[in-house]
């Protein structure tokens, strides 16, 4: 190779390099499918490399504004592969990583969201998350499920305070992704499924212990006795 083509060479892929790390992360996230895979943002600022998207949000979940990049290789190989970080005195901290191809979702995210509309007549509140993966495939099945979550519950029901939440680890189950939660005294169970698109079901089941005071104020509530105690169940969507 001559000396003129070697640097014809290097300042074409000089070139190539600039393009790439000011390219803008809106156009990125646009032409990846990425809003198809449910990531959303009221503005998105910065390039690819650093980029902010301000009022984030992960289908139905609020992300906040958070501190973004994308992967250039996965963009080559046509995916979305974004790594962001939450650093917020009020909301507290969020990071994780998100994917727009299949399999669609989340892995290794830790930190705390809002759950704004609750689960239905369960007044959950706050999801934190330890580690968090999940993973669609294109018919928006769980294929991967990994780490553990933890809800919180905004007010007491009857009498019970459980604003400790309850918690438990992410699972597959039917296609569906699970959460099998408890409380601290494991007298409250939550089991909460869901698929790629967030549909959801939750069934929320408190050991009354033979309380009748308790057992009348979870029936008004809409409890029905059950196995384990008395339980609710709800459907909805994030």
């Amino acid at each position: 190779m001559t000396e003129r083509r070697r640097w014809i060479v290097a300042v074409a892929l000089f070139a190539l390099l600039l393009i790439v790390a000011t390219f803008p992360m809106r156009l990125a996230l646009s032409l990846s499918g990425a809003a198809e895979a449910g990531i959303a943002a009221r503005e998105i600022r910065g390039s690819i490399w650093s980029g902010t998207l301000v009022d984030a949000r992960l289908g139905a979940l609020p992300l906040g504004t958070v501190r973004a990049g994308l992967s250039p290789l996965a963009l080559l190989g046509g995916g979305t592969e974004l790594d962001f970080q939450r650093a917020d005195e009020r909301l507290g901290a969020l990071t994780g990583r998100l994917y727009g191809s299949s399999p669609r979702g989340m892995s290794d995210v830790t930190g705390t969201a809002s759950l704004t509309a609750g689960l239905g007549p369960i007044p959950a509140d706050v999801i934190r998350f330890e580690g968090a993966a999940l993973r669609f495939d294109e018919s928006w099945k769980c294929v991967a499920a990994a780490g553990r979550v933890q809800i919180s519950v905004a007010a007491p029901i009857a009498g019970l305070d459980l604003s400790q939440g309850l918690s438990g680890p992410l699972s597959c189950a039917g296609g569906r992704a699970q959460a099998a939660l408890a409380s601290q005294s494991g007298m409250e169970r939550l089991t909460l499924s869901f698929d790629g698109k967030g549909h959801y079901r939750a069934l929320f089941a408190i050991n009354v212990d033979r309380d009748p005071t308790m057992a009348a104020a979870l029936a008004v509530l809409g409890f029905k006795p059950g196995a384990g105690g008395f339980v609710l169940a709800t459907s909805g969507r994030f």
